[in-house]
């Protein structure tokens, strides 16, 4: 028995009528499938050798997430490292889109447990880049960030001492 018929039930001795109209659930952009897939892509093309380990994909897909997520590490990796705003949270929705990617061919585990951009995931994160008005404020973050992301400098970011 579905929801809604559940509640009408529950409700059908109330002389007054109450009608249940079942409404599509809104799904935040950054928890939809195609924008996360998007941005692991943009990810990998930017880190060294279209290679990267979860833990930078996790730090460069927080930050992709807000302004103030970019805002921090665009800061750090210009060098104003401050300890603050860097609580960064690993998502388990990000490893489920890098086993999406995989699995969609978009990417490949490697032995050494990073990731690399496959030749089709490389091919959609170049058609990525390559338009202007899509993913413009994730673009423009990335763009930013130095030319390889390597993994020495994610590993300094998230060993930060004072």
């Amino acid at each position: 028995m579905s929801n809604t018929a559940v509640l009408e039930q529950a409700f059908a001795g109330i002389a007054s009528s109450v009608v249940f109209t079942r409404r599509p659930d809104p799904i935040p952009g950054d928890l939809r499938t195609d924008w996360r897939l998007a941005s692991a892509v943009l990810i990998l093309k930017r880190c060294r050798g279209n290679t990267a380990n979860l833990e930078q994909i996790h730090v460069l897909a927080w930050a992709l997430r807000s302004t103030q997520g970019r805002k921090v590490i665009g800061d750090w990796f210009i060098n104003h490292r401050k300890p603050h705003g860097l609580i960064i949270r690993h998502d388990p929705s990000t490893t489920r889109t890098i086993n999406l990617a995989v699995a969609a061919g978009l990417a490949q585990r490697n032995d050494n447990s990073t990731i690399t951009l496959t030749g089709k995931g490389d091919r959609l994160a170049s058609i990525l880049w390559g338009h202007p008005e899509i993913l413009v404020p994730e673009k423009e973050f990335l763009a930013t960030l130095p030319s390889r992301i390597t993994q020495k400098s994610v590993n300094d970011l998230l060993e930060w001492r004072s």
